[in-house]
């Protein structure tokens, strides 16, 4: 997965780049470095960000992504039996091969203090910008 800084790195210094993927050979060309940025997010790269959950009192159970103009939802990204305990984190990687940055996320959380447990829906955020998302209590 190239982070953000690095995709705009090898777009300043890139006109025609070969990028392989699954086995296939994609070329890049551009006229401009954000043209090379876009065409490398084509290719369907993984894109990885860390999950940080400060909620007092509340563990994320379960994190689900979707291309927002799917209407399904993909596996629990965090893993089977993965819990993200409140004040905790970690890195999560989306590998669907997508080629778009916008998703729509499904975090599920456990019961807290006078609370039960439930959903939070985000739409159409853009993944791609992003080295870190945070569900913060209200």
């Amino acid at each position: 997965m190239l982070n953000h800084s690095v995709r705009k790195m090898l777009a300043v210094a890139l006109v025609s780049v070969p990028v392989i993927w699954s086995g296939a050979t994609y070329t890049a060309q551009a006229q401009d470095a954000q043209d090379i940025e876009f065409k490398l997010a084509q290719v369907g790269e993984d894109i990885e960000f860390t999950l940080i959950n400060n909620f007092e009192s509340r563990s994320l159970t379960h994190f689900y992504v979707s291309p927002s103009e799917s209407e399904d939802w993909g596996p629990d990204i965090l893993g089977e039996g993965v819990v993200v305990e409140p004040g905790d984190f970690t890195t999560v990687t989306i590998y669907d091969g997508a080629l778009t940055c916008n998703y729509d996320l499904k975090a599920t959380f456990g019961p807290g203090e006078d609370v039960g447990a439930g959903d939070i829906y985000q739409t159409n955020i853009n993944v791609c910008e992003m080295s870190s998302y945070t569900y913060f209590e209200n």
